[in-house]
């Protein structure tokens, strides 16, 4: 049943238009032209990539994180940048992007989403709204690894802002088998970070990554 709830929840994922606040007090109006596709325990959402799209689209894989952590099905997962041939109706998903998202996500042990290394080349670069993303690397299950970038999605972030629950009781009533403890205590570390540092894009000191 938690299963068929989530696909609900993925295939009424198909883009319109999207409305993002910026930090600066504007706001970005656009088209959100969005693809998605599920197979067993693995879930697909991608767009065309602008620098418009690509922090509604990182919203909307904190909404993803958010609903499986209310669902009861904890998510883990990472988004790339690249061509790629994806294509529902034909079943076709070819591309390096998918390699790269793979690969990172497995790189992590927690409940959340990481950036892979494709976002660290021009134009791909700065191309981020700050008040999406957070710098952190304590997800990582090996920090020399080429796909431990240090940049995740900041879901607690919209947690606090569409929601009034505390995601930690959440975390706590999913946090029942004891080979997963470290996933849910890297997270609820993650949560914290996030709190104690909603506004870092306008400190002065540079964060610590977690």
């Amino acid at each position: 049943m938690k299963y068929s709830a989530l696909v609900t929840y993925v295939r009424q994922q198909t883009g319109g238009i999207a409305i993002q606040p910026l930090p600066d007090g504007r706001t970005a109006v656009g088209w959100l032209v969005l693809g998605n596709a599920y197979f067993s325990d693995s879930l697909l959402f991608w767009t065309p990539y602008n620098r418009v799209a690509l922090p509604i689209f990182s919203q909307l894989v904190s909404d993803a994180i958010c609903h499986g952590i209310e669902l009861g099905l904890p998510l883990r997962g990472a988004i790339a940048v690249g061509e790629a041939a994806l294509d529902s109706p034909s079943g076709t998903f070819l591309g390096a992007p998918l390699v790269e998202v793979a690969r990172v996500e497995r790189t992590q042990a927690w409940i959340g989403a990481s950036f892979g290394p494709s976002f660290a080349k021009p134009p791909f670069s700065d191309g981020f709204y700050l008040n999406t993303v957070l710098p952190y690397k304590s997800q990582y299950k090996d920090l020399t690894s080429e796909y431990a970038t240090g940049m995740a999605v900041d879901w607690p972030r919209r947690w606090r802002e569409t929601r009034k629950t505390d995601p930690r009781g959440a975390l706590r009533s999913l946090d029942r088998d004891p080979v997963f403890g470290e996933y849910y205590l890297r997270t609820a570390r993650f949560v914290d970070y996030s709190e104690q540092n909603h506004n870092w894009f306008e400190r002065a000191d540079h964060l610590n990554y977690g």
